[in-house]
This record gives C-alpha cells, sequence and structure tokens, in this order.
C-alpha cells in the first residue's frame, strides 16, 4: 500500500513538473520567473499536439496578474519565433547563442502563454499525415480551444485567472473564431467557464475587401508613383490580387500592376517602410515566404526597424540547436523537418483569407467582450487605414458612441500614437467596447519595432483602462 502511494505520488510530482524548464541555453543568471514548455494533446486518435511556451508574469504572486494567450498568424507562423523571441518574450537571441533580457517583456504584466498554432508550424505535429491537407480557420479554432481546455486541466492554478487573447496578422481569424468558441464552451454545463475579458489584435486581417487595400497609403508615402497608384485602382486592387490568388484565377493585369509595385517599392520589406534589409542573412529565405505553394502573400514575415534585422537568423539558429530543442521539451518525436519561421508542411485551406470576420467581432461585443484593435502606422501589408476604418463601421453599425476623443497617448515622455474609444450605457455606467489605436513608428509586428509603446498599449489593454495622457513636467 505505502509503496503505491510513493509510486503514484511520484507519478504525479513527475507530471507537474516535467515540462518546466530547467534553464534556457545562454540565458541569463537568476533568472526571476519559472518557464514551461511542451505538448498539450488535442487529438489522441489522431496523435495531433500543439507546441507551447508559458512563461509566469514577473511578480512575487503570479496568480494575481492575468493569462494571456498569444498567437502569430500566416497562416502557418510560429508563435515562438516571432511572438516569444522576436517581439515580447523574456529574452532575446544576441551573438554566440546568449540570450539576452527584453527589457519590455509582456510578462511584467501578465503570464504569458505562446502556442504554435495551428499542426505543422513550428514543433506543432500529428501523426495523422492527412491532417496537414487542407487545414483551415474551423480546424484550428476547434484544435485551439481544446487546448487551452486541456493547458488548464494541466495548470489548474490558471483556472480562475483573467483570460485574454491576443494576436496579430492573421490571428484577426484565429482569435475571433476562438473567441467565439469559448463563449460556447462557457455556455455548456458541467464545465468551469474560462474567464475571457476581451481580445487585442495587431494590424488584423478581418476583411479582405478593405484590410489590404494598400495602394492609397503606399502612394502616401512616396512608395509608388501616381501612375501606378491609378493602375492599381482601375486594373485591379489589392483584394481582387489576393481574391484571384486564392482561386487560382491570376489576371496578366493584375501581375503586371503588382510587378510595377514591387519594382518602384523596391527591397524593402512589406510590412515595415522603416526597416533596413539583412546583410549578412543566411536563411534569409525564411522570411520571405509564399506559403506552400510559392503564391500565396504571406500575412506575418517581416522585421522591425527598431531592433537588428539579423535577429531572425539567430533565433532560427538557436530554435534548432538540439540543446535548446530538448532544454524546450520540443521535437521529441523526431520531425523530419527543422524548426521555421513559417512553412513546414501543412496545406492551409487558403480560401479561407476571403471569410469576414468584421461580423464575428461584432458578436463579441454584443456578448460584451472588449475588442482592442492596433495598428502600426508604418504597416503596408495592413495599414492603419484600413483598420481604423473597420473600426468606424463597427463603432456605427453597432450604435457605439465615442467614449474618447480621437487623441494622441504617451508612452513616457513621447507620444506613443493616436487612438479612440467607443461604447455603450449599460447596468447604468458607460462601458467601452471598441478601442482603435495606433503605435508610431511601428511596422507589421508592433511589439519588436516599438517595444516600449506597445508595453504600455499591453498594459493599458489588461486593465481596461484608458492610454496615458501627456505626462506632466
Amino acid at each position: 500500500m505505502a509503496f503505491w502511494f510513493f509510486s503514484l505520488l511520484l507519478l504525479f510530482i513527475n507530471k507537474s513538473c516535467a515540462e518546466l524548464i530547467s534553464a534556457l541555453p545562454g540565458q541569463p543568471n537568476n533568472v526571476p520567473v519559472k518557464q514551461y514548455s511542451g505538448y498539450i494533446l488535442t487529438d489522441a486518435n489522431h496523435g495531433r499536439a500543439l507546441f507551447y511556451y508559458f512563461v509566469e508574469a514577473q511578480s512575487t504572486n503570479p496568480l494575481s496578474l492575468p493569462l494571456t494567450l498569444w498567437l502569430n498568424g500566416g497562416p502557418g507562423c510560429s508563435s515562438l519565433g516571432f511572438g516569444a523571441f522576436m517581439e515580447h518574450g523574456p529574452f532575446q537571441p544576441g551573438e554566440n547563442g546568449q540570450l539576452l533580457k527584453n527589457e519590455y517583456s509582456w510578462n511584467l504584466a501578465s503570464n504569458m502563454l505562446y502556442v504554435e498554432s495551428p499542426i505543422g508550424v513550428g514543433f506543432s505535429y500529428s501523426n495523422t499525415s492527412s491532417d496537414y491537407n487542407l487545414w483551415n480557420d474551423s480546424n484550428t479554432a476547434g484544435d485551439n480551444l481544446r487546448f487551452i481546455v486541456n493547458w488548464l486541466e494541466e495548470f489548474p492554478q490558471y483556472k480562475d485567472s483573467e483570460f485574454f487573447l491576443t494576436g496579430e496578422s492573421y490571428a484577426g481569424h484565429y482569435v475571433p473564431q476562438l473567441a467565439t468558441l469559448i463563449l460556447q464552451y462557457n455556455k455548456q454545463p458541467n464545465v468551469k467557464p474560462i474567464k475571457l475579458k476581451s481580445i487585442a489584435l495587431g494590424n488584423p486581417l478581418l476583411d479582405l475587401d478593405i484590410s489590404v487595400l494598400t495602394g492609397d497609403f503606399m502612394w502616401s508615402h512616396g512608395a509608388i508613383s501616381d501612375e501606378t497608384l491609378m493602375l492599381e485602382k482601375t486594373v485591379c486592387n489589392g483584394s481582387t490580387y489576393l481574391r484571384e490568388l486564392v482561386n487560382n484565377q491570376e489576371s496578366k493585369g493584375c501581375n503586371d500592376v503588382f510587378n510595377r509595385v514591387n519594382e518602384e517599392f523596391g527591397d524593402i520589406d512589406s510590412g515595415d517602410l522603416l526597416l533596413p534589409s539583412c546583410l549578412t542573412s543566411t536563411s534569409a529565405q525564411q522570411f520571405k515566404l509564399f506559403g506552400k505553394h510559392g503564391k500565396i502573400p504571406n500575412m506575418m514575415v517581416n522585421f522591425g526597424a527598431s531592433g537588428d534585422p539579423c535577429i531572425g537568423d539567430r533565433i532560427f539558429t538557436y530554435l534548432n540547436s538540439p540543446q535548446v530543442q530538448e532544454a524546450l521539451h520540443a521535437n521529441t518525436t523526431h520531425l523530419p523537418f527543422p524548426w521555421e519561421f513559417c512553412g513546414g508542411p501543412l496545406d492551409y485551406q487558403y480560401k479561407d483569407f476571403e471569410l469576414n470576420i468584421i461580423p464575428q467581432i461584432a458578436d463579441l461585443i454584443m456578448e460584451g467582450v472588449p475588442i482592442l484593435l492596433f495598428s502600426g502606422d508604418q504597416d503596408t501589408k495592413i495599414p492603419l487605414t484600413q483598420t481604423r476604418i473597420i473600426a468606424k463601421n463597427l463603432a456605427n453599425d453597432l450604435k457605439l458612441f465615442p467614449t474618447t476623443n480621437y487623441a494622441n497617448w504617451y508612452d513616457k515622455q513621447q507620444v506613443g500614437g493616436w487612438s479612440q474609444s467607443f461604447g455603450a450605457f449599460r447596468d447604468g455606467k458607460n462601458i467601452t467596447y471598441l478601442t482603435y489605436a495606433t503605435v508610431r513608428g511601428a511596422a507589421h509586428e508592433v511589439p519588436y519595432t516599438t517595444p516600449s509603446p506597445a508595453l504600455t498599449l499591453f498594459q493599458s489593454f489588461l486593465t481596461g483602462s484608458p492610454l496615458p495622457n501627456r505626462p506632466k513636467h
């Protein structure tokens, strides 16, 4: 009896500690937080599992702070490589395999959970090869919900935590669809509700007919000529071009126009007008992916001008190191391909690009879920002008009134960007349900290009408080 009890206790200890990261190779000494990583099974019959990296909040009592899930877009790009190691995780790879502390890590304000989703992204996988064929948004949302439910079973201390969903780019599809499933899950009998508080979407793809119209924005920044702008408007526009690609109906006229756009735009990252090129990159093609079939422009591939544009090389090398993978409890099934930022074996149903997510955003607001839409003002993939149009349309359609004036907000002593909030009168008070914010100098990956303003924006999002005003001198 005593042996049986001891064996059961040992099993429990091993399960609860198996995914604790003792130390990442090259990390600084005296790291004040615990890190966990590993796999969560989402389908036992198919052998599907999603890889995660979890960082406790930097606090004497992490459980007093919320839990935030971050998803990168693509579709098919890694939240570990981009979100955790490039944008707002606790470390960024420096030279010689050393990890440098990120002074603007989001775990200063929240417990952070990064998930490589869907399967085929990064270290996430399926043992059923047919799962990789024609994967779509619905599959992604279902797997992500199962991930959350199962992850909370493994980390039950966070079941009572306020839960926030965040992401960028094609996560404009992932996050709202996941949020909808969470609300449906919470209405089931005999389940402990997931305490979804709010969602934030950075430079999100929400509607192909609005989000990706880039011509006027590029022209206003001097990146294309008058003649090219006119050709883009008369021959085709961004959404028409992408729809043709999605449906394998490319027209020579559109191809000619966009070849002209690319020639005038030059060797500049399409997500960041300010980004210098990495001249020493040995894996540059990792960040110039155009979908599995080499056609659909990836919605989440770029670096930011405020940091080293060659950091991607270091992240790629770091995460493909056997020592690092062992420390992360990653690649335990010995996948037949290297870790990549984007791509992998996944064949995504690119027709889902055409889904209009705006009605789902409206439904979430009607269910009482506040939404933050934020845009880096140097992003030409999904320009701030287009996200601003969507926010204004949402406010009008839902009859929300402005709860703030359109005004600047501050990060320390500097203007961080501009914002406006909209709300409704409920339960005897004005409640903000929709906020639109720009981030000055930021590009497609806001937290990497402007880490300090991004942290300020994130902190306001978590507390539901207005963005800071001009500081008093």
